[in-house]
């Protein structure tokens, strides 16, 4: 499975977003992120998602690719990763019944937490946001 995630960066902090409780790994904190649909490519699922989980309207010229990471850990999927650096703060509108909370972190906050989704604590070392 392929599933794309976005780093939205601003002033040294990124967004993280809470999963709605009847979520898959529910009431924990991840990067706007989703599936690739048929047909689609990763930059323009990347663009949808984000605009869907936050209401950023994100374009393809924004985009910096952080590399693909294969995980195999609760289930396999291979994670494109993606970060956008807007000019301003952008306004966060949820997308109804995904999630419930927002919050924008520096990489340091978001590591001491303890109900991050799988795999992002790992993620975080990948992509070079922490050193541990």
């Amino acid at each position: 499975m392929k599933v794309v995630g976005c780093f939205l960066e601003y002033d040294g902090r990124f967004l993280i977003l809470l999963r709605h409780s009847n979520k898959p790994a529910g009431d924990t904190w991840g990067l706007p992120a989703g599936k690739v649909e048929p047909g689609e490519t990763g930059q323009e699922a990347i663009i949808r998602e984000v605009r869907e989980e936050t209401g950023h309207p994100a374009e393809e010229r924004e985009l910096e690719n952080l590399g693909t990471y294969d995980f195999d850990n609760e289930r396999t999927y291979s994670f494109v990763t993606y970060r956008i650096k807007p000019s301003k703060l952008p306004d966060i509108i949820l997308e109804d019944g995904a999630h419930t909370d927002y919050m924008w972190v520096t990489a340091q906050e978001c590591l001491a937490m303890k109900n991050l989704i799988p795999d992002f604590p790992e993620l975080l070392q990948l992509t070079g946001y922490v050193n541990v």
